[in-house]
């Protein structure tokens, strides 16, 4: 599967020799947040890499009559070495590792999804990826850009609230010297 040229992301292309084949592998690197962002935002099921992952299927619980002791309809994507996948952005993992990702087993470094919701096996692996990119949108945070107006009233707040501690210890330190006694030298 092709990545699209829509992304806008910076690549690079690196050769790899598996038995003998060439094989072309396109990594991208999230220098700042706003890449890794990008990333996030245009991420959908079909620009995922099909080699990234590791399918199997088994036999689905649930309805199906006869026909789900017959069928291996249940679809497990798993991806394998989690920490160390070239196609996500290096923002973006270690955000995935340190927060609540819920499909990260951490123990094994690997992500597991499962997905029997439909009696067809393609219709149950689309829906693996799809709640693997719903996921990774909602576990992903990016600090948004602070504008200037918002800026200024955050520092006039503080300006305020540090004026009126100053006068609050100026107050005190007052009430406090007029209850010493006068010494009469």
């Amino acid at each position: 599967m092709r990545f699209e040229r829509s992304l806008r992301l910076p690549s690079t292309l690196i050769m790899r020799s598996v038995a003998g084949l060439l094989f072309a592998v396109r990594r991208y690197s999230a220098k700042t947040g706003t890449s890794a962002q990008q990333w996030v935002e245009s991420l959908t099921a079909g620009v995922l890499p099909a080699k990234a992952f590791s399918y199997s299927f088994d036999r689905s619980s649930g309805p199906g009559g006869q026909n789900v002791n017959k069928v291996n309809s249940k679809c497990t994507l798993t991806i394998y070495a989690f920490s160390k996948c070239d196609w996500i952005p290096q923002e973006v993992r270690d955000q995935l590792m340190h927060r609540r990702f819920r499909y990260l087993s951490s123990s094994r470094d690997c992500v597991v999804i499962q997905s029997d919701q439909s009696r067809s096996r393609e219709i149950n692996r689309q829906i693996c990826l799809e709640k693997l990119v719903s996921e990774l949108k909602a576990t992903c945070w990016f600090p948004k850009e602070v504008q200037p107006e918002d800026l200024e009233r955050w520092s006039a707040i503080r300006r305020k609230t540090s004026k009126q501690r100053l006068e609050g210890k100026k107050f005190k330190s007052d009430k406090k010297k007029l209850r010493r006694k006068v010494s009469d030298y």
